[in-house]
């Protein structure tokens, strides 16, 4: 079906469904009173279930119920999410793979936009609902992301009355301060979330170098770093959630967030011969600071009719980022005077504005069809110049042959047709097709205006998913889908970070997206006294976004990035749980082969290739002490990650957390100890190319202790919710490799 003639029939249809609207009337409604809302009023709820649930097409972490996350952050929330990682630089990765998608409430948002590792660090995990995996997406959604999709669910009770908390937490390693309120007004539902998290760093880095120079001369550079971290910064939701009647509603969002991270660096840097005494080269500090701030505004609208099963939906969204990296730089010599400094200043703007419409339509009792389209529109600019000081005139003067400013938009058109059809009451088909077309260009200002306009790519994207229940609680399900991943800000920015000029990194614009083919069979059974699911799955990736290292003439190690890859990955992942009267057992892990391979014939990485073993394990407990007391402890084996040319070591963490209810269930107080067992952290990331070696050990300070607090008010157990999932996702971009906020 052709992309135009969808979006006159939605328009046509958009239309009819807002003159019916408005000519309804809900007195009919009001009138008839609300059996299930009276029967449940003044009656407390209380819901048992698991910490980890398996659904039809996600497996879901309920972190509210997790009582060691009280007091920390996001980040250390998703190390404990079966089938995600988190290294100690707060990067996420699923099954050996960066190119996550992030969600917040089934939505894209700015405050995960340029570093989602920044983000996650910045966000308190007692906000938090539930976290979603979601390793194989239907058709429905957006056909990016190869590595999967990550929704942050946050919590906002929908209740009749006043509702509300406040919370606040200390530590070593963390801090935050928070609350939420609502309220219903009629058939108003009003919330509001207002919270701020910080959180800190520290450690040593240590980078040995060896590499051949324009003479043929075998090099080593030795660097010895100190550093700190910081960040945090505060966010602010504000949700409105309208019911015009039993057929119709409409949900209203915006979210404004600030975000800050400061790294300082104290180096020595060493160079001579290979095998020889080295010589001091120079000392340097750089101090970098940046600074983000964006906002999201969005709208979901639906209408259910007569027809059972027929709903349409149309939303639309928002967003608006800015960022402000800046960094100076001053390097001594032996004597300790100063012969070099710079300043640079990167400033940044990410708008992006999308609109969707879906209309689910039940053909017959057993096949039911759903049929979307959808558009995005982004625009990027980013604007950067670089200042040295000038010892003779004693002040900062401009490097023009540095500065730049670069421009990119992305225009995004899409449609998707599924059928979802049961066989039997056990049985159930769901096979789909979506087709996107993307459009793409961008400048360079400087120094003369160089345009480029990419060619349009088109991309089919099919998905099966053939699901079985057995029992109760046991199910087997078999899943196909196929992928694209388009590159994000930073893989496309040319800005170079010259902060360390013998260690630099920059953008490529002219990447294109890469593909993947995704196959997974998942069985389980969960029960009330505990179950297991296991999934297994083979991955190709081709013209992989790949990050790519060299050494150049004048020694300087660059670092940049290029479809030059083919990734195939297989391997299973496993959880379990067990449950006794008072006490919980849980098991989550996975292993997985990883082979990555150069697609390149020539130059420095042909015929490159790397093959490891990926995997990671988690073990956690809680036990019920007493009433009113309860402990928990957790511990996770992080795998190892593997890129074209190196790979870095896996790492252990661990906690142990203590919470005291208060008699009136209202709130309680928690504790917290971070790593005790093992305070210190050795990480390893070893590299390999073309006449060079590179090998680094960070030395991290893991400890931590937190105390926080929880107060909870007003009523909550009056109106049964009726959840809503907002439709409008855009998680299609190629994330930061590192996600740690270069750019």
């Amino acid at each position: 079906m052709k992309l135009s003639i969808l979006k006159k029939s939605f328009i046509g249809f958009i239309f009819l469904n807002f003159c019916s609207l408005v000519g309804q009337t809900d007195s009919s409604v009001r009138n008839k009173k609300d059996t299930l809302s009276e029967k449940i009023q003044a009656v407390e709820i209380n819901v048992n279930r698991n910490l980890i649930e398996n659904q039809a097409d996600k497996l879901v972490y309920n972190a509210a119920d997790d009582v060691t996350s009280k007091g920390s952050s996001a980040s250390d929330l998703l190390a404990k999410v079966p089938m995600v990682e988190v290294d100690m630089d707060g990067n996420v990765s699923m099954r050996g793979n960066r190119n996550i998608m992030f969600l917040i409430n089934g939505r894209p948002s700015g405050l995960l936009s340029g570093s989602p590792a920044d983000a996650l660090r910045s966000m308190s995990a007692d906000d938090i609902e539930r976290v979603e995996v979601i390793t194989n997406p239907s058709s429905k959604y957006d056909a990016e992301g190869s590595g999967g999709i990550i929704n942050i669910v946050l919590k906002n009770k929908k209740i009749k009355g006043n509702s509300g908390n406040i919370r606040a937490g200390l530590g070593t390693r963390s801090a935050n301060v928070g609350g939420q309120f609502s309220t219903q007004l009629d058939k108003t539902n009003l919330s509001i979330m207002l919270g701020s998290h910080f959180w800190r760093s520290w450690g040593d880095v240590y980078t040995d170098r060896l590499n051949t120079d324009a003479n043929g001369v075998k090099l080593n550079m030795v660097q010895n770093t100190d550093q700190t971290n910081w960040g945090g910064g505060p966010r602010l939701s504000f949700n409105i959630d309208h019911q015009f009647n039993d057929k119709n509603s409409l949900v209203l969002t915006l979210s404004v967030n600030s975000r800050w991270r400061s790294t300082d660096n104290s180096w020595k840097t060493q160079i001579g011969e290979k095998d020889s005494l080295l010589s001091f080269l120079w000392a340097q500090q750089t101090d970098r600071l940046t600074a983000d701030f964006g906002y999201d505004v969005g709208f979901d609208y639906r209408r259910k009719f007569k027809k059972t099963g027929r709903e349409f939906a149309v939303s639309g969204l928002a967003t608006q980022g800015s960022s402000n990296d800046r960094y100076d730089a001053n390097r001594d010599n032996f004597l300790g005077s100063s012969v070099w400094k710079e300043e640079s200043l990167n400033e940044g703007v990410n708008r992006e504005y999308s609109m969707q419409m879906d209309l689910t339509e039940p053909l017959t009792k057993k096949l039911t069809t759903e049929i979307g389209i959808k558009g995005i529109l982004r625009f990027v600019e980013s604007d950067y110049h670089f200042d040295s000081f000038d010892y003779v005139s004693n002040q900062f003067k401009s490097i023009d042959f540095r500065n730049n400013t670069f421009k990119y938009h992305q225009f995004v058109y899409a449609g998707y047709l599924q059928f979802n059809y049961n066989l039997s009451t056990s049985i159930s088909v769901r096979v789909g097709t979506r087709y996107e077309l993307t459009q793409f260009g961008g400048e360079l200002l400087k120094p003369a205006d160089s345009k480029f306009t990419g060619k349009p790519y088109k991309n089919l994207v099919p998905s099966v998913n053939i699901s079985k229940k057995i029992g109760q609680g046991g199910y087997v399900r078999l899943n196909y889908n196929r992928r694209i991943q388009r590159p994000s800000l930073f893989y496309l920015n040319p800005y170079t970070n010259f902060s360390d000029p013998l260690n630099i990194s920059t953008g490529n614009p002219y990447l294109s997206p890469e593909i993947s083919d995704n196959v997974e069979l998942s069985f389980g059974n969960y029960t009330k006294v505990g179950g297991y699911g296991i999934n297994v799955y083979h991955k190709r990736l081709s013209d992989a976004i790949e990050t790519y290292r060299t050494v150049t003439s004048d020694n300087v190690y660059t670092t940049t990035y290029g479809n030059i890859g083919k990734n195939i990955s297989n391997g299973f992942d496993l959880n379990v749980n067990f449950k006794g009267k008072d006490w919980m057992l849980f098991f989550n892990g996975g292993a997985g082969l990883i082979n990555i391979s150069s697609i390149i014939d020539t130059g420095a990485i042909a015929g490159l290739s790397t093959q490891g073993i990926v995997y990671s394990a988690g073990l956690r407990g809680n036990y019920k002490i007493s009433k009113n007391w309860m402990m928990e402890a957790f511990a996770r084996v992080n795998a190892p990650s593997f890129s074209l040319q190196g790979y870095s070591q896996n790492w252990l963490f661990h906690m142990i957390g203590f919470k005291k209810q208060f008699k009136n269930k209202k709130g309680g107080l928690g504790f917290g100890f971070d790593n005790p067992i093992t305070p210190i952290i050795n990480l390893k990331t070893e590299n390999e190319g073309l006449d060079f070696k590179f090998y680094e050990r960070r030395k991290l300070n893991v400890w931590g202790v937190r105390i926080n607090f929880e107060y909870t008010f007003g009523k909550i157990t009056s109106e049964k919710d009726q959840p809503k999932e907002i439709k409008l996702k855009n998680e299609d971009l190629k994330q930061d490799g590192n996600q740690g906020g270069m750019q």
